[in-house]
């Protein structure tokens, strides 16, 4: 879909690459706009300047966040290319504060924050109606706590930016403080938000619901997930799309099931994203001729692949297989873990490597097997979680599941597996791994030299060069 946020005049005024330290401020020349704050559209511009770095915008931006949360675990390897000896790092739990995919996420957080902060201290009430500084103001808590939670997720506390005012040394906040601001954020912004987006990709009710409901899973407040997704199943806003490839859909995006995704658009290599151009070799039939890949493919397990039943349709979007366009010979894929993840269609609209497949972060999926989780966690399974969690097997016309089969470890241990299932290549796969412990002693049994502190990643050293009061994670 293309993306109704777009990158305005705001990035050349605040800069669209990295800072030097974070939050670095800009200091405002004569090009700057003189209506920038004092109008809604000069708000709202800098406003999707905030969206916009949320969205992870720009090319390694938009596929980083695919390789940190599934290279390390069970689910992915690549090879080829430049970007080899970058997966490799992570495949083998070597990796360092200068990779620059570990880079690229923290300063593009940073960055959202920054501008994010910019418009909350810039909504006078003397300017603006009550209204659209409730909104926005809803806009910002939104966008702050969806990506101090992604933050946290990847690194663990980190400095708490709260206005654009704020010194940017700052040392890194407790993990309370961290926990309690994402907590504080979100819920504000289901309080200040519409039912509805005011346009696709931007915050409402239901995905800061979504991204609270993620938040308190991967925080193991189980409570308070399983009240929060059963709000939004309660709401009926949202649902399970029939058929699980029409998920996926360029054709369906926007679609019901889509809680909170990250809009993308093939006509800006600032706005798009290059997933399948990491996915597949030179010679893989593109169907359309202005689809370009590069060097590097990506790669699913054998072990992985042979997990599903033969009658689940989820399956059908792994590529097991190809005729070479350059051979004609057939590539076997299954038997060598050289499968390749089809989630995402080649976009017939694609600019070379830049395609405008919208990028999933919350599905309703997620809600029904968050809550059947949460509920296993609280007391056990029930008839409840069971048939949360068949809602998403029989769309994929997997055999149901019995409650008799199960007790609390092994509808854990089932669900997990059933996660990794449902949600292959959309960048979930570390953080269940971690929710579950499973996410160290998983990769020592593949044989790598996993660490507890692996369980972060590292804090980014230029940042650290920059702060002398940021310290680094234990370990790094």
């Amino acid at each position: 879909m293309k993306s109704i946020i777009k990158i305005s005049l705001v990035l050349f005024l605040f800069g669209a690459v990295a800072c030097e330290k974070p939050l670095d401020e800009e200091v405002f020349s004569e090009l700057a706009p003189s209506t920038l704050f004092t109008t809604e559209a000069g708000i709202t511009a800098v406003l999707n300047s905030a969206y916009s770095y949320s969205h992870h915008a720009n090319l390694q931006e938009s596929w980083s966040p695919y390789y940190l949360q599934g290279m390390p675990t069970d689910e992915l390897w690549g090879a080829g290319g430049s970007i080899e000896n970058l997966w490799q790092a992570l495949i083998n739990f070597n990796w360092t504060s200068t990779h620059s995919q570990i880079v690229a996420v923290w300063t593009v957080d940073f960055n959202a924050i920054r501008d994010a902060n910019v418009v909350l201290d810039n909504l006078d009430p003397a300017r603006f109606s009550a209204d659209f500084i409730k909104t926005t103001t809803g806009e910002v808590n939104f966008i702050r706590g969806w990506v101090y939670s992604e933050l946290y997720n990847l690194f663990g506390p980190v400095p708490l930016y709260r206005s654009s005012t704020d010194d940017p040394l700052q040392p890194r906040a407790s993990d309370a403080e961290t926990r309690a601001f994402i907590e504080q954020e979100l819920e504000a912004a289901i309080v200040n938000l519409p039912e509805d987006p005011i346009a696709f990709g931007r915050g409402s009710k239901g995905t800061a619901r979504g991204v609270l409901c993620k938040y308190y899973m991967n925080t193991r407040q189980w409570q308070k997930a399983a009240d929060v997704a059963k709000q939004i199943i309660d709401s009926g806003k949202f649902g399970l799309v029939d058929d699980y490839a029409n998920v996926f859909a360029i054709a369906n995006e926007g679609n019901k099931e889509m809680i909170w995704a990250l809009p993308k658009d093939a006509s800006s290599n600032t706005a798009s994203q290059s997933l399948n151009a990491l996915l597949f070799p030179p010679d893989y039939p593109r169907p359309y001729p202005n689809n370009a890949v590069f060097a590097a493919r990506t790669y699913l397990y054998d072990v992985f692949v042979n997990s599903f039943e033969a009658s689940d349709t989820r399956k059908d979007l792994i590529v097991t297989q190809y005729v070479s366009a350059t051979t004609g010979n057939t590539v076997p894929g299954l038997g060598s873990d050289k499968s390749f993840p089809y989630k995402y269609e080649f976009d017939p609209n694609s600019v070379g490597f830049f395609a405008g497949n919208d990028l999933p972060v919350v599905r309703y999926a997620d809600i029904l097997m968050y809550r059947a989780e949460a509920l296993n966690e609280i007391s056990g399974p029930t008839q409840e979680a069971v048939d949360l969690v068949n809602q998403v097997r029989n769309r994929a016309k997997a055999s149901p599941w019995n409650l008799a089969d199960y007790d609390k470890e092994s509808f854990r241990n089932a669900l997990l597996e059933e996660r990794a299932r449902e949600f292959f290549f959309e960048a979930k796969r570390r953080e269940d791994l971690l929710r579950q412990d499973r996410f160290i002693s998983g990769a020592v049994a593949r044989g790598k030299n996993a660490k507890d502190f692996h369980k972060l990643y590292p804090i980014p050293q230029v940042d650290l060069d920059a702060n002398s009061l940021l310290k680094q994670n234990d370990g790094y």
